[in-house]
């Protein structure tokens, strides 16, 4: 499959690195493969580009006492040498969450130091876990006891956690399917439940919002949402319900009725992976055994991966190179997979117009360069807090500085002598900031 970049044989939920150099996959919980193992194993696998080789490179391995429902992979706050490459946390299958430090894990030979601790507050399954991004040390936990768990990380062998966090009313939720920090708002958190009540809660007052029960005409079986990365205000919620299998966005400030509504899938939605990159490309995987990257300005699915024997059930976008993502199925297999080299949907039909044929943010040029009339020179970049560019106009003949480095690139490239290239650009990078 050309769009397969990687892949290994396994039945796991992911996490990526927040740096992106690793993939971290335990072991499904009710996923049985061709041995009929019951086994659990927490395995870290190297993201290796350059390789040819297909296979996902296993540099760490560590077995656990229980399968995995979900799996989270997040930093920890500050200068920690210990934790340098962050901190997994699994959600397991007993209730308990285990806290794995992967810097131990990775080629270390010591995989059984690698267990930081066991968090045994949850009374069922853990379905809910999610580091927050914008408070690295903070974690949020739901299970099937209908209970919200905030945990400090800040010192990982002895954390703590908050009390609970419950609704009441129509605010009561059942098992906790999923929960989504807001992307930009540090305190604000949402979780859902398989009784279809969707609660926002807002840490500072350690309650849910008066408005945090969506009204459907028929109360859904709720299995994921997601903030939107870029709106504070919306998030899209999910029904594995095979009667229920659309996409509803919703938005806080009016939660009447949907801002909009996503249809394609034909059974219920899985999982579904909002991109970093892009905040208008969305990924969502269902038992219709479809895979569909939507484009959820115009509403239009942007293309989907070709379907394999079993569905996928968890889905992630890569930190590191835009347009890849990994895919996990009930076939035994994790796949990095680039949504670029499929084809655009409807794109074959004859009426273009009617078709979006947008392009991704990160098609988008960040810096540019021209040359214009008089020995002037244009260059423009764009910052990176907001969406505003700086342009400038540079006088080549009094810039000696940029006449001096050209002189010194076009020497070293003249003869094709690399050594003389790598060296130059060896000491530009050491002179950069």
């Amino acid at each position: 499959m050309a769009g397969c970049v990687k892949s290994v044989s396994r039945s796991a939920s992911t996490a990526f690195a927040p740096g992106g150099d690793y993939i971290a996959a335990g072991t499904m919980a009710g996923a049985v493969d061709l041995q009929f193992s019951s086994s659990a194993n927490l395995d870290v696998f190297e993201l290796d580009f350059v390789s040819d080789d297909r296979q996902l490179k296993l540099v760490g391995t560590v077995p656990t006492s229980e399968r995995f429902n979900r799996i989270s992979w997040g930093r920890i706050s500050g200068d920690s040498e210990e934790y340098s490459l962050g901190i997994i946390a699994g959600g397991l299958v007993d209730g308990n969450i285990g806290l794995w430090n992967p810097k131990r894990l990775i080629g270390s030979g010591t995989s059984e130091s690698a267990l930081v601790k066991n968090l045994s507050t949850h009374k069922g399954p853990v379905h809910g876990l999610e580091f927050n991004s914008l408070s690295p040390s903070i974690l949020a936990s739901g299970s099937d006891d209908g209970d919200v768990l905030i945990w400090d990380l800040s010192n990982p062998s002895e954390p703590t956690h908050f009390p609970p966090l419950r609704g009441s009313g129509h605010a009561t939720q059942g098992e906790i399917s999923y929960l989504s920090w807001n992307s930009k708002v540090q305190h604000i958190l949402a979780s859902t439940s398989f009784n279809g009540v969707t609660a926002v809660w807002d840490l500072k007052k350690q309650k849910p919002n008066a408005l945090c029960s969506f009204p459907d005409s028929v109360r859904r079986r709720c299995s994921v949402l997601q903030w939107h990365p870029d709106v504070a205000t919306q998030l899209i919620l999910a029904s594995d319900d095979d009667s229920s299998p659309s996409l509803k966005m919703w938005d806080m400030r009016n939660i009447i009725s949907p801002v909009k509504e996503f249809v394609g899938h034909t059974r219920g939605v899985i999982a579904m992976s909002w991109c970093s990159f892009e905040s208008s490309y969305l990924l969502t995987c269902a038992k219709d055994n479809r895979t569909i990257c939507w484009d959820t300005v115009s509403g239009e699915i942007v293309t989907e991966l070709p379907p394999g024997e079993n569905w996928n059930f968890d889905l992630h976008w890569y930190p590191k190179i835009p347009g890849l993502i990994s895919a996990s199925s009930f076939d035994g297999k994790v796949g990095i997979y680039n949504i670029e080299a499929y084809p655009r949907c409807n794109v074959q039909d004859s009426n273009f117009a009617s078709v979006p044929l947008r392009a991704p943010n990160w098609y988008k040029r960040k810096a540019g360069v021209s040359f214009g009339f008089g020995g002037k020179l244009v260059t423009f970049h764009s910052h990176s807090s907001g969406g505003s560019s700086e342009v400038n106009v540079h006088n080549l003949i009094t810039e000696h500085d940029l006449i001096s480095r050209s002189s010194e690139f076009e020497a070293a490239v003249q003869n094709g002598d690399r050594l003389a290239l790598k060296a130059l650009c060896g000491r530009k990078s050491q002179e950069s900031e």
